[in-house]
């Protein structure tokens, strides 16, 4: 249903947090538009003339100034000034501008969220089964796709338990392999607190996201432990969140939090870490643990995971690469840097060489989108192992979009 028409004033801007994803489509050149937010409620195909007003939304011209100049590359056609009013109207209505409208409506969706008590699942019925049975077979025929490197089932045999692990969040389909291999080195175990570090592809206002919401899945309700989330976010100090809106939507913990549920029943409790973006820190510091203002928070991340009974899991992607992540090449041309990129990132994280897997992206200057770093990075600081084992990668192409994404799944004991 449309929303009362309203004149659009001001210098006109995009929102930053929209997905534009560029395709090809009937043989002309299309863009894909969608949000995590959830106002836009299906993709936006924009083709044509929406391409060319869209170019001129610059964050500086205003309505009038738009008209005129796509006139004035249009031959100044009188058609053209309706045109672009029809076509900066569909915009509004179609929630891809950021206006005084959009941005309470934003305001009121984060205080819906922010009022509730527990986080239901985002994906359920649309990235697995809602129905318990169902996704108890799914999960299930996703942990019988892999069988376990033979010197990790030593360990395991030997009752060696793990105190952490790295897995994908790429969808459930794509990841299954190494979801697989993660996952099934907890069969069989027990713990009474996990602690899962994930990236916030929403987190706006801080590094880091810690929600005292518990969490419910199809399999039930995971209690999280509000006195130790209550400490960490004061530990964090002004890098933290002002709120935990960045959780609603949010896949890379909702994923793990399926297999967990699967393997250890309900009763551990939560501590759920969201992670946005430190590359403003990357040349100025050598390891997570420089970030200004850090310590308090990665002491207590530590303290934690040392605890008897405490399991750490990165749900973490590696490299996006393609122009669906904003590269003008196809990901194939990227192919063999990935690859070996990816390889100095998991040996650093093998070794636990915070610093080395640091280095890696600052030199890199996150060309190829490592959205899970900051988790990674985090991990390398707090983390009690003694040895790391590599349980596998992959690099996963997207034919339509002509991009990719890696990821890898290690264990540590």
């Amino acid at each position: 249903m449309n929303r009362t028409s309203e004149k659009i004033t001001g210098p006109l801007k995009l929102r930053t947090d929209l997905e534009i994803q560029p395709l090809n489509y009937q043989g002309q050149r299309a863009l894909l538009v969608s949000d995590r937010l959830g106002l836009i409620k299906n993709p936006v195909l924009l083709q044509g003339e929406a391409l060319e007003v869209l170019a001129l939304i610059d964050g500086r011209r205003e309505p009038d100034e738009i008209r005129l100049e796509f006139m004035r590359q249009r031959g100044y056609s009188l058609r053209g000034s309706s045109l672009v009013s029809e076509i900066l109207e569909s915009f509004r209505q179609l929630w891809l501008l950021d206006t005084p409208e959009f941005q309470a409506r934003k305001q009121s969706l984060i205080q819906e969220f922010v009022s509730l008590e527990v986080r239901e699942s985002a994906l359920a019925g649309e990235a697995y089964p809602s129905e318990p049975s169902e996704l108890k077979n799914f999960l299930g025929s996703i942990l019988e796709l892999e069988k376990l490197p033979p010197e990790v089932e030593s360990e395991l045999n030997t009752g060696c338990r793990p105190v952490a692990l790295v897995a994908p969040h790429i969808d459930l389909g794509r990841g299954g392999r190494l979801y697989s291999r993660a996952y099934a080195c907890l069969r069989g175990q027990q713990y009474r607190r996990v602690l899962v570090l994930g990236t916030g592809h929403l987190l706006e206002g801080g590094v880091v996201s810690l929600s005292a919401k518990d969490f419910a899945t199809p399999f039930g309700r995971i209690r999280t432990d509000k006195e130790t989330v209550k400490q960490l976010t004061g530990a964090a100090g002004v890098l933290a969140a002002p709120d935990d809106f960045a959780h609603k939507k949010e896949h890379s913990i909702e994923f793990q939090l399926l297999f967990l549920q699967y393997l250890l029943g309900s009763d551990f409790r939560l501590v759920p870490v969201l992670f946005g973006s430190v590359n403003q820190w990357l040349g100025q510091a050598s390891r997570a643990a420089d970030i200004p203002g850090f310590q308090p928070f990665l002491e207590g991340l530590r303290k934690i995971a040392s605890q008897p009974g405490t399991l750490v899991v990165a749900g973490v992607d590696f490299c996006h690469v393609g122009p669906k992540f904003g590269h003008q090449q196809p990901a194939s041309e990227f192919k063999r840097e990935v690859l070996a990129f990816d390889r100095g990132l998991v040996e650093a994280l093998l070794h636990r060489q915070a610093e080395s897997f640091w280095r890696l992206l600052r030199e890199n200057g996150d060309r190829f989108n490592v959205c899970g770093f900051p988790a990674l990075a985090v991990l390398l600081e707090i983390m009690t192992a003694d040895r790391g084992y590599f349980l596998g990668h992959e690099l996963v192409d997207e034919p339509t979009t002509r991009s990719a994404v890696s990821f890898a799944s290690l264990v540590y004991f």
